[in-house]
């Protein structure tokens, strides 16, 4: 007999008469072993008085599956019949195949019933033992467990049934699955098997039993012992946390107050001394989403801008060496000082003048600065060390200018009523120009050094030869005294300053009039021209400096920060920026094409700490959310501006009777849409492909985006159409009207669908949910109502508001609701109960907006000023300042990158406002740490320091003092320190 036990391969009995199928027996069972089962058969023939049904038995019972052989011996064979009766009797798997044919009535019916294999069909024998083997593999594992629980269940039976025979664990959960999993054609689950699976199952029920009364003792006296270490150990964390949370007020408060204060780094120290750090444990630290709002505000309001702690007293002067690279300033300290332009780091401190330093300036190489002073000298020095060259003598009086020649071999100086051309190599002088009939006020010399232009009190400018000192021209039609002249870089025009508030541009050869550049309303206290002569930069007493266009004479750029006078204001050698330096002690850097300012060069009565000329920290300046672009183009006050969905775009209706697409990367005009009499609002559906628009005419219309054309006007409002939206599907449009009611049209035909009746007073915007069920509109009657988008029926009235509600907005998941009234508040209601959860206070409000994930709300303001808030806590994160009027609509991009806002000043503009609204949680903390504070920036200043919510903080612990480098227990750097920080505790405890 073959080997039962084979591996993991399925066992398969043959049963078969020897009479007439021995040879076929031992064919199919050579053929299942190539096919990759365990076959066996019994070849003893049955001798006299032998136990036969014991030794076939224990064979079927070990098999998974019988393979009866139907032949005309087998048919009438005893033992073949009890070998099925057996075989069915285990609920084994019974397979019959035909060797020779039988006629069907001759076949016992429990076979007859069964689907047979036929090997007698004349198609050989391969293909039916393919069939098969296809047959014995179907429920293959699960054919194998029934032998192996048939067996387990024989043997605890044998055994008198014992309890350490039974399955537990694993084993009985995978017996039970395979009694569940058992399929109608398989065989059937013996009653033993039955009751070896159950007995198991009871019996792990008992031990499981047993075994949690156990626990539940010894757990008993654990948790006593535990209860009162979890109560203390509880009550300690409580008192931390709630330390933590009050700690959290104090500095959130703080944090407001800087905001408040424009101290936007001071801000976001404060915000970051409570914020979580890296490697706090979650559950214990408290958070708020005002906090996190605090952070992200000082973010997006601040930029880098470098405050320096060296000059002490006013900066007069402030100059750009030829590459841009390096600033030099002139202070009343008697110091000139030499700085990075890009880090804003102190290079060199220029020592030895005895008065104040009234102007300071670069060679063309950027290797040498002149400077003058008071004390009657000009000074020339080495740019990269700081050394004194040369000291020029021979002014009677305070020397208020000095300059090199483009060629940097001389240099002129200006004092009172003379100015003086000297030698820049040795220092001698080689010319002195005298003719003013009053003080001199500048100097300087033509690119090619031929020329020199002098300015003065007598109201004249004057233009000599520099190598022999005689007048050539004299530059008249101010009416008061110039306070400087400069030549253009090609030497054919000069432009004069003047305290009659003009500058004037000239014909060098001619001395004749050009241009005259009128704006100021104060003196002009310098004029300089770019280099390519294109651009005029003028600086003066109304604490402005301007850009003009140097032919046409218009005014390009005002520049505003300044508090007080300007004094001078000069290019980048490659007119890409502009330094100005003022009266209010700074000396700033701005971007020319922008118009926003770069960075600030700040004097202190004396530096924090460290030595001076370190920087001190990074200062926060009055500037907030980066102003991507103006849309101008608009003649007349603009309603609204909107995204497109893809942000690419922006559309914006405006009183000129126009709307308008624009480029929102660039702010070019893409098209012109006309046709009505006056615009108020303007809307892109959700493909971008049209625009709606509405107007006072009483219509609203439907546009194509590319092209510009008319495609549909929807009538039927009896007044003035306010808003216009179309349905997130652009199936539909919603409107509302002065006329008290919204309307629902289609947007293929322009049929009105609905019409939403119920406000008293006029309605002036409505709004559909995303889902495009519902509509929510804002009116006159001091409510916002929401309704059934389908049907038109009023769903439920938002009342809190005392004034009139201008805009009404539904979040993007449509469960919240804005709302905005006019010189009130902005309120946050949830949507489904219209309980309201949030009011905004702050400022006269006339519409609000979600940005996409309903965490942040944008507000527009009769304040001139656009907002972005917190929508969870209501508090304001950073206000938007450009327009000066009325702004009437501020509203998210698809991607809550930007806001564009619409404004009564005829134009639109396009924010950044990244930082408010996208950064959150650790890459917020994170993000401000490595782009927002650098270097010293990040530390408390000792100003700061002596703040009672700070004494805790070694301020010799520069780890302590940065809240930047605050980290948890999670961190391995909270432990890496932990021994450090506990031996100075001891120290100071010690003192």
């Amino acid at each position: 007999m073959a080997d039962p036990g084979a591996g993991e391969k399925l066992k398969v009995f043959i049963s078969y008469s020897r009479r007439d199928s021995a040879a076929f027996a031992d064919e199919l069972m050579a053929g299942l072993e190539v096919a990759g089962f365990a076959p066996f058969l019994d070849r003893h023939d049955i001798a006299a008085g032998e136990d036969w049904e014991a030794r076939l038995g224990g064979l079927i019972a070990q098999s998974d599956t019988v393979v009866f052989v139907i032949s005309p011996e087998a048919i009438k064979s005893e033992q073949c019949t009890w070998e099925v009766d057996r075989t069915l009797e285990l609920s084994k798997r019974l397979l019959p195949v035909i060797f020779k044919s039988v006629p069907d009535h001759d076949i016992p019916e429990k076979l007859r019933r069964l689907q047979f294999v036929s090997f007698d069909s004349g198609t050989g024998f391969a293909r039916p033992l393919s069939q098969l083997a296809e047959a014995l593999r179907v429920d293959l594992d699960w054919i194998r467990e029934h032998t192996r629980l048939g067996d387990l269940a024989r043997r605890w039976d044998a055994r008198g049934r014992p309890e350490s025979l039974l399955l537990r664990g694993d084993d009985l959960d995978a017996a039970k699955a395979w009694m569940a999993a058992r399929k109608a054609a398989a065989p059937e689950i013996t009653d033993a098997q039955r009751t070896f699976v159950r007995t198991s199952d009871e019996a792990e029920t008992s031990r499981l039993g047993r075994e949690r009364a156990q626990l539940r003792r010894s757990a008993r006296l654990l948790w006593a012992v535990a209860s009162l270490v979890l109560l203390w150990f509880g009550y300690v964390l409580w008192k931390d946390y709630d330390v933590a949370r009050r700690e959290l007020n104090v500095f959130t408060a703080r944090a407001t107050d800087a905001l408040n204060d424009e101290q936007f780094d001071r801000a976001m120290r404060y915000a970051l001394q409570v914020y979580p750090a890296r490697g706090d444990l979650p559950w214990i630290t408290p958070f708020s989403t005002e906090l996190e709002g605090k952070l992200a505000g000082g973010a997006l309001s601040t930029r880098l801008h470098r405050q320096l702690n060296g000059h002490s007293k006013p900066v007069k002067t402030a100059a750009f060496s030829g590459d841009g690279k390096l600033v030099v300033t002139a202070s009343d300290d008697n110091t000139a000082r030499i700085w990075d332009a890009e880090s804003g780091r102190e290079i060199a401190v220029l020592k030895g003048h005895t008065d104040n330093v009234l102007s300071a300036a670069f060679s063309g190489d950027g290797k040498r600065v002149a400077t003058a002073s008071r004390d009657s000298t000009a000074r020339i020095w080495d740019a990269g060390g700081g050394t004194e060259i040369a000291v020029l003598k021979g002014h009677d009086g305070a020397i208020f200018s000095a300059a090199f020649s483009a060629d940097d071999k001389r240099l002129v100086t200006m004092s009172d009523r003379t100015a003086r051309i000297w030698d820049a190599e040795s220092g001698n002088e080689i010319a002195v120009l005298k003719s003013h009939t009053d003080g001199m006020d500048s100097a300087a010399i033509s690119g090619d050094g031929k020329l020199v232009v002098t300015a003065s009190e007598d109201a004249t400018a004057r233009i000599w030869d520099a190598k022999s000192g005689r007048e050539i021209a004299v530059l008249k039609n101010h009416d008061s005294a110039l306070n400087n002249a400069t030549f253009s870089a090609d030497g054919k025009r000069v432009v004069t300053a003047s305290r009659d508030s003009i500058a004037r541009i000239w014909d060098t050869k001619t001395g004749k009039e050009i241009t005259v550049l009128k704006g100021h309303a104060g003196p002009v206290s310098s004029a300089v021209f770019s280099g390519d002569g294109k651009l005029v930069m003028t600086a003066s007493y109304d604490l402005t400096a301007r850009i003009w266009d140097a032919e046409s004479g218009n005014a390009v750029l005002v520049l505003k920060g300044h508090t007080g006078s300007v004094f001078t204001a000069v290019f980048s050698g490659d007119g890409k920026r502009v330094v100005t330096a003022s009266a209010d002690s700074t000396a700033r850097i701005w971007d020319v094409e922008s118009g926003n300012e770069v960075a600030r060069l700040l004097a202190r009565l004396a530096p924090k700490r460290g030595k001076s000329g370190d920087i001190g920290d990074i200062l926060g300046l009055p500037w907030e959310g980066k102003q991507i672009a103006v849309l101008k183009g608009h003649t007349d006050k603009l309603h609204s501006a909107t995204f497109s969905a893809d942000g690419k775009r922006v559309v914006t209706a405006s009183d000129d009777s126009t709307a308008r697409v624009w480029d929102a990367g660039g702010g070019t005009e893409m098209a012109v849409l006309k046709g009505h009499d006056d615009m108020l609002g303007a809307a892109f559906s959700a493909d971008d492909k049209r625009v709606v628009t509405a107007s006072k005419d009483k219509t609203a219309r439907i546009w194509d985006a590319d092209s510009g054309n008319e495609i549909a006007v929807l009538k039927g409002h009896t007044d003035s159409v306010n808003s216009a939206a179309f349905s997130g599907d652009g199936k539909r449009v919603v409107t509302s009207s002065e006329d008290k009611t919204a309307r629902i049209w289609d947007a293929g035909g322009g049929a009105e669908l609905a019409v939403l009746e119920g406000h008293t007073a006029k309605v002036h915007r409505a709004a559909f949910s995303a889902d495009g069920k519902r509509v929510v509109t804002a009116s006159s009657d001091k409510t916002a109502r929401i309704w059934d988008a389908e049907n038109g029926t009023e769903i439920g009235a938002l009342k809190g508001h005392d004034r009139e509600v201008r805009s009404a907005a539904f979040s993007a998941d449509g469960k919240l609701v804005v709302t905005a009234a006019v010189f009130d508040n902005v309120r946050i209601w949830n949507a489904e109960s219209r309980k309201e959860i949030a009011v905004m206070k702050g400022h006269l409000v006339s519409s609000a907006a979600f940005s996409a994930d309903g965490k942040r709300v944008a507000t527009a303001s009769w304040d001139g000023k656009a907002r972005i808030w917190d929508a969870e806590s209501g508090k304001e994160i950073a206000v938007l300042k450009g327009h000066n009027i009325i702004v009437y609509t501020a509203a998210f991009s698809g991607d809550s990158k930007r806001v564009v806002t619409a404004s009564m000043d005829h134009t639109a503009r396009i924010w950044d406002v990244t930082w408010a609204t996208l950064m959150r949680d650790d890459a917020l903390r994170e993000g401000v740490c490595a782009e927002k504070l650098i270097g010293a920036a990040q530390e408390f200043t000792d100003g700061e320091m002596e703040d009672p919510v700070l004494r805790g903080i070694d301020k010799n612990d520069p780890i302590a003092r940065n809240p930047c480098l605050r980290r948890g227990p999670l961190s391995l750097d909270y432990w890496t320190r932990l021994p450090g920080q506990l031996w100075r505790s001891t120290l100071r405890l010690a003192r």
